[in-house]
């Protein structure tokens, strides 16, 4: 058993604050016993109540503008969408007649936003003595713009569903007190091109919350912090035009003192960062209890000050000075003065350590010119390591998907790189309109000279595919440039090939790589049966032979290089082409990019702690010919064709887009077809009779939503699109829905089936 003595550091600083610590806990114990802490809690808590009540209230009528303004931004960006002719003054005329306290709203664009002739752009509606009244923004109107509200709101949206309010205002035409919110409406890319925006009353709300008095002196402020502004308030010497930093006490704090008086404060912040804040004097609470806390904290306070002067003194004596003249010798260390030699004549820790120090001085001297040679060579390797893993990386495509424009085939790859790099890469490119070219190659070797081998190789492989050879051709070619010189017996495997879109033939070489897997569509995977020939760079005038096959629609063909199969566990066991079959063959429904990531997983999880021993890389590519008449419905809703029904029909479609996570922009030009498509059978199939809609709806990399009716034979494809270049008085009647049908999908097709209209729509995701 270890023994302590007095002159241990260790009990040295332990019994000093111990002391101190034992006499102030029994303090505060006592002080806990003679106290009503919990009738303070107890009084507190009935105010917070009360002010957390009043500040719900206020939240929920926030969040109902909130929404509202929201709302509208997506009105917004449907009204620029169409240029104008879809959603207009109705839509904010609509609105406005839902909710009493709202006077005025629409939505504004930023300069030349909504197009490049028109400086001001919009909707905006008000309510004035006569009824309600809307007016389109147009060139030459008021420059909004400039107006101090807008400029707010415009300057305080950073994201799609923020809202922002502005400072508070007596309207003219209502001389009531009205706050404008707003949401920005933003484009496709992202960019901010306008708000909308809606003006409200919020003197009723004032007017609740100037009744919360919890005591006869009691203050209430209702405050906007972020614009330094009153909005109401029962100080008398408080104007409510005054700043708030113009009241003798912060806001926010807990406790304050007025006029001799000290002041508890009990604040809570509604949704759009206004404060409520009311102040309580605090003798009108607790005056019996304050002149008790007073009497003990003068005994407790006079106890700690004794008790701290005698801890300073015994700390300085015992502690502070040994440890004074440690730091001065210790100072000169840091300076570089390795000869210093520390003297401490006690026998406790701090003598221990001055033994120790002077040894740490004496080694630390002789291992510095060591490190420093070793640290240099350590930065030289560092230095050529990154520039060799910048070159590999950054020579490989990764926009994904390469051609957005090209639908007959899916095609993704990935490079996953070891920690020292390595030499592995992968190519694709159209030679021409009709030709795909796909390339999986492997460096040999690590580090700076793999990585320019690499470069060498792409560019070659790529330089002779464009003036016009075939694969074997141009293997043969590359094979005789890289044996020129190769001085360094560096060599490459790869597998290369020519897939024509026309006639869907897929033409290859091999030069030494591992063999790709095939899957023909409905079956699985399986090793490509080809003809091994030799590596690339091995040897002068080599013959390499080409093989064809077919790849039809489903079909996808997935090549790699040999750091998937020989990843290595920390038993050092490989994962292996069974199991990399076995793995693919679990996952082969997926689309490329999400087979490649799960490959990876598997075999992450196969490595587990073990470091990656190599470059992992793999590409797929998956022959597709898409077809809506054919695609199957995943989830199927049937309902009453009436109006009433299409909360549950969006609610449907949206039920089914969380599962990809659809983004917002996208949900909602699906939701907006699906609301024309279903109000136009409403209207149409059945007339005033009954009848019922199957709605279905599959998900993937596109989204196929199918319509089925058996009402009247009707074709709304057949209706002519709408002339938007004529006046609106001069259009022919009919054919906007289905218009924006067409502008906001990528496919729709219609048919009559059994006596049963069917009308199939597709957006790609």
């Amino acid at each position: 058993m270890p023994q302590f003595s007095i002159r241990s550091l260790r009990i040295k600083i332990l019994i000093i604050p111990l002391s101190f610590i034992a006499f102030l806990s029994t303090a505060f114990v006592l002080y806990s016993i003679v106290t009503t802490a919990n009738y303070k809690r107890l009084r507190l808590y009935v105010i917070e109540q009360s002010v957390a009540y009043e500040a719900e209230k206020v939240n929920k009528a926030i969040a109902m503008v909130e929404q509202g303004a929201m709302s509208l931004a997506r009105d917004g960006l449907l009204f620029f969408t169409s240029q104008g002719n879809i959603i207009g003054e109705s839509s904010v005329l609509e609105y406005l007649s839902s909710y009493p306290r709202v006077a005025g709203g629409g939505f504004l664009f930023e300069p030349y936003a909504f197009n490049n002739t028109l400086l001001h752009a919009g909707v905006y509606a008000y309510v004035n003595r006569t009824g309600t009244e809307a007016h389109t923004y147009e060139f030459g109107f008021a420059d909004y713009h400039s107006y101090d509200w807008y400029r707010d709101i415009i300057s305080s949206v950073q994201q799609p569903y923020q809202a922002a309010w502005t400072v508070p205002y007596v309207d003219d035409l209502t001389s009531r007190l009205m706050s404008t919110v707003g949401a920005g409406i933003f484009d496709a890319a992202g960019r901010l091109i306008g708000i909308s925006f809606i003006n409200t009353e919020i003197e009723q709300v004032v007017e609740e919350l100037s009744s919360i008095k919890p005591t006869e002196n009691s203050l209430v402020l209702f405050n906007a912090p972020r614009l330094d502004i009153f909005i109401t308030n029962t100080h008398a010497e408080i104007d409510e035009a005054d700043s708030t930093k113009s009241i003798p006490w912060e806001p926010n704090e807990n406790e304050f003192i007025l006029d001799g008086v000290r002041y508890l404060s009990v604040s809570r912040y509604t949704d759009n960062g206004w404060l409520i804040s009311v102040q309580i004097p605090e003798n009108e609470i607790f005056a019996e209890i304050d002149r008790q806390n007073n009497r003990f904290l003068m005994i407790i306070g006079f106890s700690s000050v004794i008790m701290l002067s005698l801890a300073f003194i015994l700390i300085s004596k015992l502690i502070n000075t040994p440890l004074q003249r440690l730091i001065s010798k210790v100072s000169q260390v840091a300076l570089g003065n390795m000869e210093i030699h520390i003297d401490i004549s006690t026998k406790d820790e701090l003598g221990l350590l001055e033994r120790t120090f002077n040894k740490i001085t004496a080694d630390l001297h002789k291992s510095i010119e060591a490190y420093t040679k070793e640290h240099v060579e350590k930065e030289r390797l560092a230095t050529e390591l990154a520039i060799a893993e910048n070159i590999q990386t950054h020579m490989l495509p990764y926009i994904f998907p390469p051609f957005p424009d090209r639908t007959e085939f899916d095609l993704y790859a990935s490079m996953f790189p070891a920690k020292e790099v390595g030499g592995d890469l992968y190519d694709f490119y159209l030679r021409d309109k009709d030709t795909l070219v796909v390339l999986v190659a492997d460096v040999s070797g690590r580090g700076v000279p793999a990585a320019v081998f690499t470069i060498i190789t792409k560019t070659l492989i790529k330089d002779n595919v464009y003036s016009g050879k075939s694969p074997k051709e141009v293997f043969e070619t590359v094979n005789n440039a890289l044996c020129i010189n190769n001085n360094t017996g560096m060599f490459v495997t790869a597998f290369m090939g020519y897939y024509n879109i026309k006639n869907k033939s897929f033409v290859y070489v091999n030069a030494g790589h591992n063999p790709p897997l095939l899957k023909k569509s409905g079956k699985n995977y399986e090793y490509l049966n080809i003809k091994p020939c030799l590596v690339l760079a091995s040897m002068d005038d080599i013959v390499y032979t080409e093989d064809e096959i077919k790849l039809e629609s489903g079909d996808t063909l997935f090549l790699y290089t040999d750091g998937v199969p020989e990843a290595m566990n920390v038993d050092r066991e490989q994962f292996s082409e069974e199991r990399m079959l076995d793995v693919i063959n679990k996952n082969s429904g997926l689309l490329p990019k999400e087979l490649i990531y799960e490959i990876m997983m598997e075999t992450g999880n196969f490595i587990g702690g073990a470091e990656q021993a190599d470059d992992i890389t793999m590409l797929a590519l998956r022959i597709d010919q898409y077809n809506l008449q054919t695609e199957p419905m995943m989830k199927e809703l049937k309902v009453e064709a009436k109006a009433s029904r299409l909360h549950d029909v969006i609610g449907f479609i949206n039920e089914a887009l969380d599962l990809i996570d659809c983004p917002p922009e996208l949900r909602a030009h699906i939701s907006g077809a699906v609301d024309e498509v279903f109000i136009n059978i409403v209207n149409y199939a059945y007339k005033s009779k009954e009848g019922m809609v199957t709605i279905g709806i599959s998900v993937g990399e596109h989204v196929v939503i199918c319509f089925e009716d058996s009402g009247k034979a009707f074709n709304p494809l057949e209706k002519p699109s709408p002339d938007l270049d004529k006046p609106l008085e001069e259009r022919q009647h009919g054919g906007l829905g289905i218009f924006l049908v067409r502008q906001l999908m990528d496919k729709v097709n219609y048919s009559r089936i059994d006596d049963k209209n069917i009308l199939i729509m597709a957006k790609k995701v």
